[in-house]
């Protein structure tokens, strides 16, 4: 009797399945989740790169921080010494915040529906970052750049910071030329299906992961909008 009732098979694909369906369930709709996120984390490193190169063809959203005070007896002077490994001169102005001594980038900060903030001292210029310009010659703003790569990107994942670099010649057209990086932070990935999955089973999963900050820096040749 114990004999038969050890060989007995019936039954025994059934236990099977229910062993193995919830891990191939996992692993395909997993691979699909992860898919996705992968998806999200390179549209978010491409906007950032779009919104970069957008930012050193249009005017500064730091309005008036390529209006740097010179001293008029240094006009041409360069701002580097080229027979020195290139060390700054002290003749050209360096973006600053108005707290700090040393050099230090002006971090603009959009608002949710408009507007923002600027450290150092300058004012937040929307129409070169969200512009909802009319005119089909206007120049696309650094934002709407970046929705058009990443459409559910919002205003405040979005942070712009201006540093001179040390390049150029006093009075120089248009300003001297700086690094201006554009950063996208704070946004997450929704999981489909590994989070419902997981938690349908007793597991802890949360159901949005945090995207990492992404960030682009280019050297602006002339911040202005044509």
């Amino acid at each position: 009797m114990v004999n038969k009732l050890i060989q007995d098979c019936t039954g025994s694909s059934l236990v099977e399945f229910t062993i193995v369906f919830p891990v191939f369930i996992l692993v395909a709709l997993g691979t699909v989740d992860i898919a996705y996120m992968l998806s999200d984390w390179t549209l978010a490193n491409k906007a950032a790169y779009m919104g970069a190169h957008r930012a050193i063809l249009v005017n500064p959203v730091a309005a008036g921080i390529t209006n740097l005070l010179y001293d008029p007896t240094k006009i041409g002077l360069l701002c580097f010494d080229p027979n020195n490994n290139g060390i700054p001169t002290g003749n050209c102005p360096s973006v600053r915040d108005s707290s700090s001594i040393s050099p230090k980038p002006v971090v603009c900060t959009p608002d949710l529906e408009t507007g923002g903030t600027c450290t150092g001292g300058y004012s937040f210029d929307d129409d070169p970052f969200d512009c909802h310009c009319t005119s089909p010659a206007a120049p696309i703003p650094i934002f709407n750049q970046m929705q058009r790569i990443f459409p559910r990107l919002q205003r405040q994942n979005v942070i712009i910071s201006y540093m001179t670099t040390n390049l150029g010649f006093v009075g120089r057209p248009d300003g001297l030329p700086m690094d201006v990086t554009v950063s996208i932070t704070g946004m997450t990935h929704q999981f489909y299906f590994l989070g419902p999955i997981m938690r349908f089973f007793g597991g802890n999963f949360a159901a949005n992961l945090p995207i990492p900050t992404f960030a682009t820096t280019l050297t602006s040749e002339a911040m202005v909008s044509n």
